[in-house]
């Protein structure tokens, strides 16, 4: 039988997912988890080599200061457009009410003093309110 429970933090006692094989799989631990003195070592050679080199800091913050105002712009584009396709959507629900003689598509979203108009037939659904 394969453990796949080694990296879990429970190893060694049993529980209800080792037993009845449901599917249940404990995450692997990071890799900085999985090797700290590996790790230890690389962050002091960073520390060092950065310290030889500031001028890769600048680098480094010019460069997520770009992707932070790219990243920005295109979420500004994003919503711009799923705002004009709402209007788009709306507009055409408008038409398609107005089409089929109902109030929605003459008045829109502001409803009409009661009794001003008929009231749609039945099989009419209501239009999209969007």
């Amino acid at each position: 039988m394969n453990n796949q429970f080694h990296n879990s933090p429970n190893y060694g006692t049993i529980n209800i997912h080792q037993t009845t094989h449901v599917g249940y799989v404990v995450p692997q631990r990071s890799w900085p988890r999985r090797h700290p003195i590996l790790t230890a070592i690389l962050v002091l050679f960073g520390i060092g080599f950065i310290g030889a080199n500031p001028w890769i800091l600048i680098v480094v913050a010019a460069v997520w200061i770009g992707i932070k105002v790219y990243r920005n712009q295109e979420a500004k584009k994003l919503a711009a457009r799923q705002e004009q396709q709402r209007l788009i959507d709306s507009a055409n629900a408008q038409n398609q009410a107005y089409l089929n003689g109902h109030q929605f598509g003459t008045h829109g979203h502001f409803p009409t003093q009661p009794g001003q108009y008929p009231a749609p037939q039945p099989n009419q659904p209501y239009p999209f309110q969007g």
